[in-house]
């Protein structure tokens, strides 16, 4: 069976970037990745530098 999870996750590259952060953190930890939703992205500007942030929802075994 199937469950998603839902993470949040930043990157100063790129959005791409902080999506495959989010995935490749949960691959870390153990769990068997089968797809992800990109939920929302949107940024920031700290000290002149852009942040990248991302919502994925990602489905698990």
């Amino acid at each position: 069976m199937l469950r998603m999870i839902s993470v949040a996750e930043t990157s100063d590259l790129s959005f791409s970037d902080a999506v495959q952060k989010a995935v490749k953190g949960l691959i870390d930890k153990g769990e068997k990745v089968h797809f992800f939703v990109l939920q929302e992205q949107r940024g920031s500007v700290k000290n002149g530098k852009l942040e990248y942030q991302v919502i994925v929802e990602i489905s698990v075994e």
